[in-house]
Order: structure tokens, then sequence, then C-alpha cells
């Protein structure tokens, strides 16, 4: 005879996608979207394509203890060197 012995849950569980979003014209925003896809959060504006990459690394890091994916949108990934 045997015995199951489960693991406990990790103290957080998959939290969502941190996404940058936008482009040059209309300026690029940080948004943190849940796990589920059914709400949005943190909604954060930049000026520039590098600095809204930066804090959503930062608040993946920082907020989610690096749980999150991060999602670049493809001009922000084009304007990252401020070209």
């Amino acid at each position: 005879m045997s015995r199951i012995i489960q693991f406990p849950a990790p103290a957080r569980l998959y939290t969502g996608t941190v996404c940058v979003m936008g482009d040059q014209a209309a300026g690029f925003e940080v948004a943190h979207e849940s796990s589920t896809g059914n709400s949005w959060g943190e909604f954060t504006s930049y000026p520039s394509a590098q600095e809204a990459i930066a804090a959503a690394y930062a608040m993946n890091r920082d907020r989610y203890a690096g749980q999150c994916d991060v999602w670049v949108c493809p001009a922000a990934s084009n304007d990252r060197e401020g070209m």
C-alpha cells in the first residue's frame, strides 16, 4: 500500500502578463493583464519605449515577484533604442 503526499501549492500562482503597448506618436503604456485575461490594471504612461520596457520588467520584479510574462508590442520593440 502506498501513500501520496501532495506538495504544497506555491505561495503565488501565475499572476498574468505585464504588457508594453503604444507607439512613438501616441506614447507608450505599461499595464498588467490578469492571468484569466478578464481584467487589466496599473496603467502607466511613458514617453519612450526604453522607459516603458524598463518599467514593465521592474513592475514584474517588484510587484509580482518575477512571476508574470512580459509582452512588448512590436512598435515598442522596434523603437526601444530610440530610433
